[in-house]
């Protein structure tokens, strides 16, 4: 459920981003998403579409990661090792279901 239109807004306007990297074949990341949304909120000329570009842009910026300590999936570490899985992964030898 929605706490507002402005809310319903931004999730429609995050689609209509994450559609057109799809139809771009352009990599689907935080990064991709929030460089789409720029370029949207550029070109907008409706100050309300705007003001939810904007903030739909902060709420993506939101759920990355911080950089303290948190390696991205796919990442590599000082060895070169690579990552699959977040930290948040449950310990191995427990079963999921």
């Amino acid at each position: 459920m929605y706490e507002s239109d402005k809310d319903k807004l931004a999730d429609h306007i995050i689609g209509e981003a994450v559609l057109a990297l799809l139809n771009d074949n352009a990599p689907i990341s935080s990064a991709s998403l929030i460089a789409r949304l720029e370029v949207m909120a550029a070109g907008e000329n409706d100050a309300l579409r705007q003001e939810v570009i904007k903030s739909a842009i902060a709420e993506v910026r939101r759920g990355v990661p911080a950089k303290r300590g948190k390696r991205l999936p796919g990442s590599r570490d000082k060895e070169g090792r690579g990552t699959l899985f977040d930290g948040d992964a449950p310990p191995a030898g427990t079963k999921k279901h």
